[in-house]
């Protein structure tokens, strides 16, 4: 019971983070991706009985605007997972996928109501608000699992249309107002994963493309990747904060963007791009996860 108290929020992010690279180097080993849903699952499962038997005790964390936003990464790694589980069996898949959007899309409303509507201030606002609202875009990405691209296809215009609202007020929040605490200055690299899953859940989605669309979101997809690295180097010096899980999935969904568009764009460096960034993203989600396992087993006591 002790450790599903200290079980930290953040960590459904590496939770989401390991299961997204594992599919993002299925094509170089199946077994390093079995291997890394395997590494998820055991994360994820203590956090679901945190969900289930702690539950009146999380209002007092999820009162607090990171912590809150943060919290719908684990939805996200729940539609994730169904992927891992369809081979074995694909009516839990298919229950898996829906349990993740539904509940995704409650949390968009509870976090509506609370955040948006009744309690708004611009210093309440952190990156990981496009964690709530775009995150619904993982049901684009992932929408083989059941076949229904049509929920993939609303997933993707309601992020998007959500994306170009909160991408200003995300952007003066933390470029014009600053004041950001340092436990909260890893969510920063978030901005690379917007773009990214967008890129990735419109390839997945729509069986017929728009030109513009692609180059627009890889474009900022390559953008807001470097300027996730950027806030990366900055933040991820020091002693470990549970937030550095912020690091693990926006790395990994813009190299599964970049790997993804590379037929459509066919740029000629593509290929060396998607690499870098690969091998970037799985050193630094094994990173966090070593460090998170120091953390989770020698210094929360």
């Amino acid at each position: 019971m002790n450790f599903l108290k200290r079980y930290p929020i953040p960590i459904a992010g590496l939770i989401l983070g390991l299961f997204a690279l594992g599919n993002l180097i299925q094509s170089y080993s199946n077994e390093a991706r079995l291997a890394l849903g395997v590494i998820a699952l055991v994360l994820y499962i203590p956090y679901l009985l945190k969900i289930l038997v702690l539950n009146f005790k999380l209002k007092a964390p999820l009162d607090n605007p990171v912590a809150a936003s943060v919290f719908p990464t684990f939805t996200m790694a729940t539609m994730l997972l169904a992927g891992y589980v369809k081979p074995y069996c694909a009516e839990c898949a298919t229950f898996i996928w829906y349990v993740g959007v539904v509940a995704h899309v409650l949390l968009i409303v509870w976090f509506t109501m609370k955040f948006m509507l009744s309690n708004f201030a611009i210093k309440k606002v952190f990156p990981s608000w496009f964690i709530v609202y775009v995150g619904i875009a993982v049901a684009s990405v992932s929408a083989p699992v059941t076949g229904n691209f049509a929920v993939g296809q609303y997933a993707f215009w309601f992020a998007f249309v959500s994306y170009i609202c909160l991408l200003f007020i995300v952007c003066k929040r933390v470029w014009l107002v600053g004041e950001i605490p340092a436990p909260a200055m890893p969510t920063t690299v978030i901005f690379a994963a917007p773009a990214s899953l967008l890129l990735a859940g419109y390839m997945v989605s729509f069986p017929e493309k728009t030109a513009w669309i692609v180059y627009l979101l890889f474009a900022m997809s390559v953008f807001f990747w470097v300027v996730g690295i950027f806030y990366f180097a900055k933040t991820f010096k020091g002693a470990f904060l549970p937030s550095h899980s912020a690091f693990t999935f926006p790395l990994v969904i813009s190299a599964i963007a970049t790997k993804m568009s590379m037929a459509f764009t066919a740029f000629a460096w593509q290929k060396t791009f998607c690499d870098v960034q690969t091998v970037i993203a799985a050193v630094i989600v094994i990173w966090v996860l070593v460090r998170y396992v120091k953390f989770l087993f020698t210094d929360a006591k």
